[in-house]
């Protein structure tokens, strides 16, 4: 292997919003990262290698920068980017697998405002985290960016190859980005060089080029060093380590680079050295951490499925023009709405909601004392900031969702000649409560809203009266609404069996759930009845008192790798009251309560329908907090024997075990919302509403498994765990309803089934009691996607009278696409072809006359 003939350090700091202060204070000073490190450019100039230069890790800061700077400031951020010294890198924050791939579509056109003000992108930079989800790589290339810096932190989990290297990563279409899986980043700080600290900095740069030069896999003659840590203020200190290496004999050569200039050194030498090229999901080992604040993970799932259902309704009730829409005289959520806002002022709270949702999903959940003194002001100051994230998120989407429902249900009335929005709406029941009209029609009811770009018959919930919440089952059509009636009260009985639609389940309280779930068209049994609990079952996981695992006697940072285990004690939660059986004409549900010493209360409802193939179980659990080691579980035993597990992450669906990079997490996963288990004859369509984690083929916490071990169909729902040691919450408390929805499949199951399955989970069908004007005639809204059964589609307002339609394609093969409007008042819409697993976009006018 090549000798290192050159060291580049870079300088940069690490991006936590929070972790070492408030995220309420750091946020801001890292936007005033960047006036200094203009102001250190500008005090240490000069061509030699002890220039100061700079890498901007994420883009937010600098972002946040332009949006208040002066022109002159930006000038001179735009020559320094021109000339290299210092590099913008396109990543939004240090981001987990928490967001969708709408979310990452959003902080990627935020690149369009960067280049704009003429900053070179080119490159993502990635610290801390342990993976990034697939669907990131045609994202990224979709962004002009083809080369991704993975400054790994390997506590509690594993590197792909070994740091550093460099290799190609292929994603679901088929495109590649260059990845340099970096040292962490720490090392700037932990080797000395942060500080200044010459000494020390030599001896470990010394060693490090050392064990490069003997690596047999290592083929560059380029040593890549981090001058940087966690939220570290500019300083021109480790310029002082580039000058003393330079003045001892024998030493390669050293001076600063910027993480571009560097790329652009490694990436032909990746391409004649023939690096690796990879396929698959980079799952991330810490995504855990999403277990250890299982409330306001959910929160934030709620919150990003009314920013979705809020862009589109607002999106179609501009493009048809309000109507009349009579007003709330309070300032309440449980009421319409009492104002309206303009267009400009739904566009820039869509944004808002972006923003704290892109800040709740990136990767700094608590502060460093978070196990040290989890009980401190700090530690519980800290949370209440990033927690606020997902609230404010959720507080502003839904208040926008609601709105855009009255405004969608009322539009049209005026200004476009009475042109329906219920277009063809109905209840499976029959209880449609308008429809044929030409106007505006006052009626009360059940609203249903469904937006996205195919027709959906699926169960919908609903509060009503402030009171009481009431499940129903409507048919809407594309980006179409429905007035349903309201539903009556179900009747109730006890009883351990129930059948309705195509499904007969049993529930035995004593093994903790469904003990048996028959699929009626072909008699098949969806439960693994071989196993001890039943489909629904709590089952809480602890360590053994008399374990000396050394995460139990020594430290926490000790559950990884390189101590596998300990070895868990796990219990189902059981009881011995009768369950309750309720039933209307759509639908039937069966409640059972369970509670064990020890385990958390918790009361389980299966909803089965008449009209729908669709199984829903909720999950309601009292959680005490507890500081020792424990996770908490739903168990879903399918019988499914051979089984391959699809997974959703952002833009992509992947095989569990076959579609990932090597040493990546195979213990549990982070999904976005829907799993396929399936074999070439038959499988199951399973997904969670709020709680992201799960571990597949079985129960693996602590294995640390090279090989993902499959003893057969589970799908086992990880809601809660405490098993880290800085940075999560030590331990939660919290009574919440964790929601699921599954269903039989007869026939494998198929990528796109998944796609769609998991989309129509993160944007369900939004219900709410409603009393006001209806338009209704017999189309939809307005709004055509075709085909709508190969895309999917995200509507929403962005400025100007226009409104974005973002087509996303869920197969390899490319699809032609029309977008269109019938009806008056609007322009555009187009042909226009995506790509497999691609992305286009159509936009539409509303024009005034």
């Amino acid at each position: 292997m090549p000798s290192i003939g050159e060291i580049l350090l870079i300088g940069h700091t690490h991006h936590d919003v929070g972790y070492t202060n408030s995220p309420r204070i750091i946020d801001d000073q890292h936007k005033r990262v960047v006036g200094e490190v203009l102001r250190l450019c500008a005090g240490h100039p000069g061509p030699g290698p002890a220039r100061f230069r700079w890498t901007f890790e994420v883009a937010r800061p600098v972002l946040r920068f332009l949006a208040e700077a002066g022109d002159a400031e930006v000038d001179e951020l735009r020559r320094l980017a021109t000339d290299g010294v210092v590099s913008v890198t396109g990543g939004y924050l240090n981001m987990t697998q928490l967001p969708s791939d709408a979310e990452f579509g959003a902080a990627y056109d935020a690149i369009g405002t960067l280049r704009e003000a003429g900053l070179p992108v080119r490159t993502q930079q990635h610290g801390d985290v342990n993976g990034i989800a697939w669907g990131t790589v045609d994202a990224m290339r979709r962004a002009g960016m083809s080369r991704l810096v993975m400054a790994l932190n390997p506590d509690h989990g594993r590197a792909p190859f070994e740091q550093p290297t460099g290799f190609w990563w292929e994603g679901p279409s088929g495109d590649r980005i260059f990845v340099w899986l970096s040292t962490h980043y720490g090392f700037g700080e932990e080797w000395g060089i942060v500080d200044g600290d010459v000494v020390t900095a030599e001896r470990n740069i010394a060693e490090f080029v050392k064990r490069l030069e003997a690596r047999e896999d290592y083929p560059y003659d380029v040593a890549v060093v981090h001058a940087g840590n966690d939220n570290r203020w500019p300083t021109a200190r480790f310029l002082d380590v580039v000058r003393h290496w330079n003045a001892v004999p024998g030493n390669p050569p050293m001076r600063t680079a910027t993480i571009d200039e560097a790329l652009d050194l490694l990436v032909p030498q990746a391409e004649r050295a023939g690096v690796p090229v990879v396929r698959g999901e980079w799952s991330d080992w810490w995504s855990h951490g999403h277990g250890s604040t299982a409330r306001e993970v959910a929160v934030y799932r709620e919150a990003r499925s009314f920013a979705r259902a809020a862009q589109t309704s607002l999106g179609l009730a501009l493009l048809r023009g309000d109507g009349d829409l009579a007003l709330a005289h309070v300032l309440g959520y449980r009421r319409g709405p009492a104002l309206l806002r303009d267009e400009r002022e739904a566009v820039a709270d869509l944004a808002r909601v972006d923003e704290d949702l892109l800040l709740f999903a990136e990767h700094t959940w608590g502060s460093w004392e978070t196990y040290s003194k989890p009980h401190s002001t700090f530690s519980h100051s800290h949370w209440n900031a990033k927690a606020a994230f997902a609230y404010q998120a959720y507080d502003r989407a839904r208040d926008l969702a609601i709105e855009g429902m009255f405004r969608l249900a009322a539009s049209g009335s005026e200004a476009a000649s009475g042109r329906g929005v219920a277009s063809g709406s109905e209840a499976v029941s029959g209880s449609e409560v308008a429809s044929g009209s030409e106007a505006a029609v006052p009626a009360s009811g059940v609203l249903v809203v469904n937006p996205t770009e195919r027709e959906r018959i699926e169960p919908v919930e609903v509060e009503l009266d402030g009171a009481r919440r009431g499940r129903l089952v409507a048919r809407v059509p594309a980006f179409g609404v429905a007035l349903l009636a309201t539903p009556e009260p179900p009747r109730r009985r006890p009883g351990r069996e129930v059948t309705m639609g195509t499904y007969r389940a049993v529930v035995d309280p004593a093994r903790g759930g469904v003990v048996s779930l028959v699929d009626l068209r072909g008699g098949r049994e969806l439960v693994d009845r071989a196993m001890s609990y039943g489909l629904g079952a709590v089952i809480m996981e602890t360590v053994p008192a008399y374990s000396d695992h050394p995460m139990v006697v020594r430290s926490p940072k000790d559950f990884h790798p390189d101590y596998p285990g300990p070895d868990f004690d796990r219990l189902t939660a059981t009881g011995d009251d009768e369950p309750e059986i309720t039933e209307t004409v759509d639908l039937a549900t069966i409640t059972w309560r369970v509670a064990a010493p020890g385990l958390p209360a918790a009361t389980a409802t299966l909803t089965l329908h008449r009209d729908v193939d669709a199984v829903d179980l909720d999950v309601h659990v009292v959680k005490p907090s507890v500081l020792a080691p424990e996770s908490i579980f739903v168990a879903f035993p399918f019988d499914v024997p051979d089984p391959t597990f699809l997974l959703e992450t952002a833009g992509a669906v992947y095989a569990a075990e076959t579609e990932q990079l090597p040493d990546t997490s195979k213990d549990w996963y982070s999904i976005q919302h829907a799993i396929g288990v399936t074999n070439d004859r038959h499988g199951i369509l399973w997904g969670s509403f709020d709680a992201p984690l799960v571990q597949v083929g079985g129960l693996h916490t602590g294995k640390w498994a090279r090989r993902l071990a499959v003893a057969g169909g589970q799908v086992n729902s990880w809601l809660m765990n405490n098993l880290h040691f800085t940075n999560f919450q030590a331990s939660q408390d919290g009574t919440r309803r964790y929601r699921y929805r599954f269903a039989a499949a007869g026939s494998a199951v198929t990528r796109e089934q998944v796609r769609v399955y998991g989309r129509n989970l993160l944007e369900p069908l939004q219900a709410r009691q409603y009393a006001g004007p209806v338009t209704v005639d017999g189309g939809g809204t307005g709004l055509r996607v075709e085909p709508a059964d190969r895309l999917l589609a995200e509507v929403r307002p962005v400025g100007g009278g226009v409104v974005r339609v973002r087509l996303r394609n869920v197969g390899a093969e490319p699809v032609a696409a029309t977008v269109s409007w019938d009806g008056p008042g609007v322009t555009g819409g187009d042909q226009v072809t995506v790509d497999g697993h691609g992305v286009a976009d159509v936009l539409l006018r509303r024009v005034v006359r």
